[in-house]
Order: C-alpha cells, then structure tokens, then sequence
C-alpha cells in the first residue's frame, strides 16, 4: 500500500459518487470526493504497517486506515476491529476492494448535510485529525484554548470590586461588578 492507493480510495469514491450516487437523496452535491491528512500510522516487523486519514465524500465522512502492504485478513469483511489511538478507542468496520485489499473505515458523520461547505467539511476532517493523532499544532490549540479560558477567569477576577473591610473579612458576597 503507497500513496497511489490513497488516490485509488479517492478516484473509487469519486466514481461512486458519479455513476452511483449522484441523485441519491442522502447525497449533500455542495460537497465532493476528498482525501485529507493521511499519515503514517502503526508499526509492523519495524515497517509502517498502515496509512490513517480522512475520506470526504458527499454521503459520508470517515476515518479510513489503508494497509501500507497486504493486510492480514484476520476479521471477517464487515466486522469490526477496535483500534487504539492516543486519544482513545476507535471502532472501525472491516471493508474489501478488489482493488487494494482489505481496508477499515470509522464513521465520523452520515450524511453530511450539516456542512455547508467543501472547506468546513475540510476543516473538520483537519480537526478529527489532529485529535486522533494528538499532533503538536491539536496539543498548541488546546492549550491556547485553556489558556484563554483561564485569562477570562482572571478578568472577571479583577473587575469585582470589593470594599478593603470586606475584603479583610473575606466576605465575597458583597463584590460589585465595574
């Protein structure tokens, strides 16, 4: 499995959508077929046993886990394998192409007619992402994020005003907002 199967999975879809989905009610047509964030993942015998990323389409939002080489067939197509990542456990359904094998999908979102927008969609897909593999830019966000929270805390902290009697006795009931 290599890069070219990652644009096998998006012309497959992209085919799908065209010859059988496209006047299909469930279809969201400001969308379209896309591959996002796709990365090395896992490790087998010291090779990268597997690509992990996002597949966009019209009717649905996935994560999808390629095998790099030939994956080992030890669940049944349709079953499903639960797969740990940092933030947590996925549960992915096992899939077959002719094409490159055996492959897992995890639904993210069917259909996906809250999306307005092929960039949203995108968006989301970089998000889900970053989350999954808790890279530094989801870690730097979250924590500007907290940092933030805790900045509105301390605002709200230094606006009450307080007579220095009450402040003495520790009486905050009697604080007064600027």
């Amino acid at each position: 499995m290599n890069g070219s199967n990652i644009e096998c999975l998006k012309s497959h879809y992209q085919y799908v959508y065209k010859h059988k989905m496209k006047d299909i009610p469930i279809v969201n047509n400001k969308l379209k077929v896309e591959v996002v964030g796709f990365v090395n993942w896992g490790e087998e015998s010291g090779k990268q046993a597997s690509k992990v990323g996002v597949l966009i389409t019209p009717w649905f939002m996935n994560i999808v886990l390629l095998p790099n080489g030939i994956m080992q067939q030890k669940i049944r197509v349709g079953k499903t394998a639960n797969i740990l990542f940092l933030d947590g456990e996925y549960s992915f359904l096992t899939q077959l192409d002719d094409e490159f094998g055996v492959y897992l999908t995890c639904s993210l979102f069917s259909p996906m007619f809250e999306f307005k927008t092929q960039t949203q969609a995108v968006e989301t897909a970089t998000a889900v992402m970053g989350q999954l593999l808790q890279n530094d830019e989801f870690k730097k966000a979250e924590k500007d994020k907290k940092a933030l929270v805790q900045k509105i805390k301390d605002d709200e902290t230094l606006s009450k005003v307080t007579s220095r009697r009450d402040f003495l006795r520790g009486n905050k009931n009697n604080t007064q907002v600027l």
